[in-house]
Formats: C-alpha cells, structure tokens, sequence
C-alpha cells in the first residue's frame, strides 16, 4: 500500500531513479576506495594502515570496475557483488602471479587504477547521456 497522499506513480518514479543512480553511486565508491587503499598501501608509515589498505583493495576497486556498468536491481545485491567479484579478481590476480613466480604486492595495486579507470568512464558515460 501507498503512504497516505502518494501515489503509485511517485514510488515508480522512484525506483527508477535510485535503480538509474545505484550504478553511478558504485563508481564513486570504487574510485574513493581505489584512492584510498593506494594511500593507505603507499603513503602511511605504518603496517596496519598499510594491511587495512590491502584489505580496501581487496574488497572494492576490481569489483567496482565490473558493477559501475551493471544494475543488479537491489543495493544490497549491488554491494554483495561487488565484494564477491573484487575478492574473485583479487585472489586470481595474486594466485597468477604466484604461479607465475612473480609475486609483487605493489603490482596488485594495478588492481586501483583498473576500478579508477573504469569507474571514470561510467560516469563521463552516464553524464553524457
């Protein structure tokens, strides 16, 4: 049922309003993430801001890059999968690497550029529209 005085109509129109937005608030997440894990990652002394760095790359920037161009129709579905697929693109950057006998932890930090990078497109994209 309708709140007294709205209408059907209103909350139509705004469901498509937070369903048109859900992506772009994705985007602005990614890229604060993204800029905040290099500069936790790079710029504090200390070893614990540097792993709760590591833990904002892991969980944010990759999944955001994905998610900013998809709408999954609920925002906690949104946040859900943008975790699974940062922590997906996290784990096979790594284990590549691993395999590969190249292990460098800074090297993942190309994992923030890429969700910076792709989050700024979507929004130049959706602003153009």
């Amino acid at each position: 049922m309708c709140a007294p005085g709205r209408s059907a109509q209103w909350h139509a129109r705004k469901e498509v309003a937070l369903s048109s937005s859900r992506p772009e608030l994705t985007a602005y997440a990614g890229i604060v993430a993204s800029v905040a894990a290099t500069a936790l990652v790079l710029a504090v002394p200390w070893h614990g801001s540097a792993l709760a760095g590591a833990l904002v790359l892991a969980c944010v920037p990759a999944g955001a890059a994905v998610m900013c161009w998809v709408d999954s129709g609920e925002g906690f579905a949104q946040a859900g999968l943008t975790l699974v697929v940062s922590l997906a693109a996290f784990a096979l950057v790594s284990a590549t690497m691993i395999w590969a006998a190249a292990w460098h932890p800074r090297a993942l930090l190309a994992l923030a550029g890429v969700g910076v990078a792709s989050c700024l497109a979507r929004l130049v994209r959706g602003a153009g529209r």
